[in-house]
């Protein structure tokens, strides 16, 4: 097996970093040659409201323009405080699982994290419930182009 290319290439691992409060629409923002993988997915589905205008000389219709809404907008200082504390969680135990995951490409056996105690693993599962909500993993891994072609980032590990 090959280490995976370099992120935010086709068939790469996202950085942990990757993972934050903004969720994918910030970063589809920020990057939007990527809008094409998620045009018709999902909570973006950037094609449905293309057959609402019908008007002469429209035939510009470019996805990379379309703005996205981020899936938070408005948090109270506590939960801002809950969603970072998740986010460190999910980070911390991400990058590990990520590390050992490309270990293993290079014929070591991956040693996953493993929890101190109960507590740590539940902190994490609800991480993990931020992190669904924030950045949609089938759409990630299965999302087509136009032209057929798979996005297919590997989140390395189980959620």
């Amino acid at each position: 097996m090959s280490i995976p290319p370099v992120f935010p290439s086709t068939y790469s691992i996202p950085p942990a970093t990757f993972y934050n409060i903004q969720g994918i629409a910030t970063w589809l923002n920020n990057n939007p040659t990527y809008k094409q993988y998620f045009t018709s997915f999902g909570p973006f589905n950037l094609y449905s409201n293309t057959n609402l205008v019908s008007y002469e000389g429209y035939t510009n219709y470019n996805v990379q323009n379309v703005p996205l809404a981020p899936n938070v907008v408005t948090l109270s200082q506590t939960q801002r405080m809950i969603y970072t504390e998740q986010i460190e969680t999910f980070q911390r135990v991400y990058a590990y699982n990520s590390n050992a995951y490309v270990s293993s490409l290079t014929g070591t056996a991956p040693i996953y994290y493993r929890f101190q105690n109960y507590q740590e693993h539940m902190k994490y599962k609800a991480s993990v419930s931020l992190i669904n909500k924030l950045y949609p993993f089938a759409i990630m891994a299965n999302g087509k182009n136009t032209n057929g072609s798979t996005l297919g980032w590997i989140v390395p590990f189980p959620l």
